[in-house]
């Protein structure tokens, strides 16, 4: 089984340590690329809204998948795929029975390592239109860090929460606000939910007393009761999506939550050029304040700094010239604990007309005293994500997603589609002082892998525009991105040596709708 339809219309503290890239903890099966099990809190199939399900099998071995669908109500009875070696496949949630109206979380369980993401193309309310994506989580846990999150005029945001056990679980959802006067930081808002065996739950942020018109960042932790074995709190998984009217451009975004903090977070995408803007989200949920570095990294030599959009192309304009490259513009903020910060990219001096890619970089602030009753220079860990709005014509959208927490040699990328209306990219960024060698390996529903191979610039971002590339024109396909090492003259390293970070981003029209969404990529 390839495809099982095509696109409609045109188409608190965890060790710093143990932080790999996105939501990575367990090494894969030796030989094997992908993770076995996936976990999707969101998706809607009701009124506007079509939710699909993107499976890569990155391997050169066949594999089966069995795909469960979490409702308010329960489980669905399981759907089974068959997934050819280096092969992409999607899964229509809405012609799934029983699923036609339904708030829905997925299960993924493979025969061998997969990749999986979901996207969602939606009408939500007051004719705000657009689409999301985000990747799965391969692991349930007892807390989640959501770091994005508003709810003034315009905006609903959501936590949805599903919980793929057999035991009732019930959650204990902290919300961070901004530490200024008018914007939150008061008293600790916390609210507690249950959430039944084998369901999802959907949170409407905006309708907590204390939350109507504010920025705000989750924490979400298990509880008892709701115990599972031994009394240990019921894990589960978390993800938040919003909704939104940004200065006139109207759209959604969501993303996965993250198990864990570190100190240390990537982000290939980024564009500030005409009419987009980028924020970079930072979430503090520790008892001292946290000092944040953000270095910001452009394309070298112009390239890569170009970006079309086909569906709705701007009127002729110039752009300004992209930032210099081979300077890396450097800001550093003091975040306070339990606080939500936020980084406007587009606002900082020599980056308002370029493509960028952000890593953060926190520390303890060095002559804070520790913490009542806690010892040391205090904990580092923070949470980051970035989100962009963007306009074209008279359409726009916005996307978001969760940071990676690590450099990697491999990155897989289930989703993308290059047919009439849709641009698919690949962001690539090298966060080494030497060049670095480049393989992205492109997988289709039928067919063998389309190769390619780009050199990426030291402390610099790449663009590759996927629908350019030959043989790549007018289908479903996902990316397998691997480091070959640095370019002749660099030194002698081993691609391991020279780890990059990759992301993807689409553009597109879908059934009228124009807009864009994102996802980081799964590391190995």
């Amino acid at each position: 089984m390839k495809t099982l339809k095509t696109r409609r219309g045109v188409a608190m503290l965890v060790t710093i340590l143990m932080a790999s890239s996105l939501l990575i903890i367990a090494a894969p099966p030796a030989a094997a690329c992908g993770f076995g099990t996936w976990y999707l809190p969101e998706g809607y199939t009701g009124g506007n809204f079509d939710t699909y399900i993107l499976v890569q099998n990155p391997n050169e071995w066949d594999a089966e998948a069995t795909v469960r669908f979490l409702t308010e109500q329960g489980a669905s009875d399981p759907l089974e795929l068959e997934l050819e070696g280096n092969s992409r496949t999607t899964v229509t949630v809405d012609e799934q029975p029983g699923l036609e109206d339904a708030n829905v979380s997925t299960i993924v369980e493979a025969t061998s390592g997969v990749v999986v993401e979901r996207a969602m193309y939606f009408t939500y309310a007051d004719g705000k239109a657009g689409g999301s994506n985000s990747i799965g989580s391969q692991v349930m846990s007892n807390t989640w860090f959501l770091a994005e999150g508003y709810t003034g005029p315009g905006f609903d945001t959501y936590v949805l929460v599903m919980n793929p056990n057999e035991q009732d679980a019930r959650v204990s959802v902290k919300y961070v606000t901004p530490v200024a006067e008018g914007a939150g930081g008061g008293e600790d808002i916390i609210k507690e939910y249950d959430v039944p065996a084998m369901t999802r739950y959907t949170i409407h942020v905006d309708e907590v007393e204390g939350l109507e018109d504010t920025e705000v960042s989750c924490v979400v932790t298990s509880v008892a009761p709701g115990a599972g074995e031994e009394g240990e709190p019921v894990k589960v998984v978390a993800e938040r999506a919003m909704y939104y009217d940004y200065l006139g451009v109207d759209g959604g975004h969501a993303s996965i939550g993250a198990p864990w903090i570190s100190s240390v977070w990537y982000l290939p995408e980024g564009r500030t050029a005409i009419d987009y803007d980028t924020f970079v989200l930072v979430m503090n949920p520790n008892n001292n304040s946290v000092k944040v570095k953000a270095s910001f990294l452009v394309p070298a030599d112009g390239a890569g700094a170009g970006r079309r959009f086909n569906p709705y192309p701007p009127e002729e304009e110039e752009e300004d010239p992209p930032a210099e490259p081979d300077t890396v513009i450097t800001r550093e903020y003091t975040v306070e604990p339990w606080q939500r910060f936020t980084i406007a990219v587009d606002q900082i001096e020599g980056l308002s007309e370029t493509d960028v890619a952000t890593i953060i970089e926190a520390e303890p602030v060095e002559e804070e005293p520790p913490p009542e009753g806690e010892s040391g220079k205090g904990c580092a860990g923070v949470v980051v994500e970035r989100a962009m709005y963007f306009a074209r014509g008279n359409n726009g959208d916005g996307h978001n997603t969760i940071g990676a927490t690590c450099a990697r040699e491999y990155w897989l990328l289930a989703e993308g589609y290059t047919a009439q209306g849709f641009d698919t990219w690949v962001l690539l960024m090298n966060p080494n002082m030497v060049a670095v060698n480049v393989r992205c390996t492109f997988m289709v529903p039928e067919g063998e892998p389309v190769v390619r191979e780009f050199e990426v610039a030291p402390r610099s971002r790449l663009t590759v525009p996927v629908d350019e590339i030959e043989g790549l024109e007018q289908t479903e396909v996902s990316t397998k991105v691997q480091v070959l090492g640095p370019v002749e003259g660099e030194g002698r390293r081993a691609a391991c040596e020279t780890p990059i970070v990759a992301e993807r981003a689409m553009y597109f029209t879908y059934n009228g709708i124009v807009g864009g969404h994102s996802s980081m990529g799964v590391g190995e």
